[in-house]
């Protein structure tokens, strides 16, 4: 019997059985590791699996008050500081704690590329009426508001041309064609003047504003001419007051031009009336010819057929009581003619009859000249009637024309007040000279002849 050398056969096939005899304590010492571990609960976190982020929301609660907050307790834990501005932060810089917060409030400066807004304008205040001017302003009657028939018609211009001509007048039916045709308007109601404006109210809103003011303040045009300028005028100017003489005092001023009539108007907190305006008040609700009907009577209005020599008559004279209209107001036919605010237009009445009713008309936007209305002391009735209208140059002066004032009514039951009693007017006061240069009517039809500047034509 032989043996075999070491290394041989037998050992290579030995070698996995040592293997498993090594490997099998290991397993076990390994399980039991695992399972102290598990027992103690100290499974490292990568093992689990990863849990998901939790948003906290925390609300701050600014509170102000009027006296300082008590001193905070001793930073133990330190408290969060939250910048407040007009940009709010991230909220990821807003971490979530258990710290008391405190509050700043601090300024966000503009960016220097924000352009600042533009300086809004002042609103003018509105000046009060003078004294020495409202103790003169005229009384007024409250204009009902409603629609009546402005302008006038083929059938009534005929009459009126009749009338004129048996008179021995001098009258065409072209002169009324700026008046057609007839057309429905509709007025606000409105305060207007009983009276014309007299001297001694204008001559009190010259010397209110000063030396020299009827040259530049209405505003920076002429207002009136006085003696020194033109010889008809009757306003007397010392270099530095204003007169008028006696036997004028109370009665219409005259030779004003349109800007010194409406100066006047707003320096007593009034207005000129519209020529729509100025119709209603004159026709009333029955579309009269004349203020007070439809029948021409030389006794009831101040005109060329009134009187061998023309001449103006005080603003409330008794001797033409009869002919105020049915709201009382003196002298809508004759004695001066008057300015009203619109432009002139010969064919503006077409227009308005081709746009329906108009509301509260204000003329056309722009012309040459103003409109006139109520005839004068040198016109003959056919441009007195209440339908007719004149023009002039807003610059020029006629001694034939002057002018009254309106305002808006507060509220349809609205009267106006004054210490001037327009009934009183002109009693005992000497009649005013007569005019016997007084020059004759223009015609809107017919442009007006060139005159010098100083001209009271």
């Amino acid at each position: 019997m032989g043996y075999r050398k070491l290394g041989g056969r037998r050992n290579r096939g030995a070698a996995w059985q040592w293997g498993i005899l090594g490997f099998l304590p290991g397993l076990v010492c390994g399980l039991t590791i695992l399972l102290a571990v598990i027992a103690e609960g100290t499974i490292p976190a990568y093992f689990l699996p990863t849990p998901q982020p939790q948003v906290v929301q925390q609300i701050v609660h600014v509170v102000l008050t009027a006296t300082p907050e008590p001193s905070p307790p001793p930073l133990e834990p330190t408290p969060q500081v939250l910048i407040i501005t007009a940009t709010p932060l991230p909220a990821a810089q807003i971490q979530p704690t258990n710290a008391p917060i405190s509050v700043q409030v601090q300024p966000t400066a503009l960016p220097t590329s924000i352009p600042t807004s533009s300086p809004q304008p002042a609103i003018p205040t509105v000046n009060p009426v003078p004294e020495a001017l409202l103790r003169l302003r005229s009384d007024t009657a409250t204009i009902p508001g409603g629609s009546f028939i402005m302008g006038t018609n083929p059938a009534e211009v005929a009459a009126a041309v009749r009338e004129c001509q048996n008179n021995g007048g001098t009258c065409l039916a072209q002169y009324a064609q700026d008046s057609y045709p007839e057309h429905e308007v509709r007025v606000e109601p409105f305060l207007m003047e009983i009276t014309e404006v007299s001297f001694t109210q204008y001559v009190a809103f010259l010397n209110l504003l000063g030396p020299n003011s009827h040259e530049t303040a209405c505003p920076g045009f002429w207002c009136i001419q006085t003696r020194n300028d033109s010889e008809s005028a009757p306003i007397v100017f010392n270099g530095s007051s204003y007169s008028i003489n006696t036997g004028l005092a109370q009665h219409p001023v005259y030779g004003v031009n349109w800007h010194g009539a409406r100066a006047y108007c707003e320096a007593a907190g009034r207005r000129l009336p519209t020529e729509a305006e100025w119709e209603r008040a004159a026709r009333v609700e029955d579309s009269r010819i004349y203020p007070w009907g439809n029948i021409w009577d030389n006794a009831l209005a101040n005109t060329k057929w009134s009187r061998e020599t023309p001449s103006h008559f005080p603003v409330a004279s008794p001797e033409y009581e009869f002919g105020r209209s049915l709201y009382g107001l003196y002298h809508l036919a004759g004695n001066v003619a008057e300015w009203v605010s619109d432009y002139y237009s010969e064919t503006y009445y077409q227009q308005q009859a081709q746009l329906g009713l108009s509301v509260d008309p204000t003329g056309p936007i722009n012309g040459l000249e103003k409109v006139l209305r109520g005839g004068s002391i040198n016109s003959v009735p056919f441009f007195s009637r209440a339908v007719h209208r004149q023009s002039a140059g807003e610059s020029e002066f006629r001694l034939w024309v002057g002018f009254r004032c309106a305002e808006d009514a507060p509220n349809p039951e609205a009267t106006g007040s004054s210490d001037l009693n327009p009934a009183a007017l002109g009693v005992d006061v000497p009649a005013a000279p007569a005019i016997d240069n007084a020059p004759g009517n223009a015609q809107p039809t017919l442009p007006p002849p060139p005159q010098p500047a100083n001209s009271t034509g």
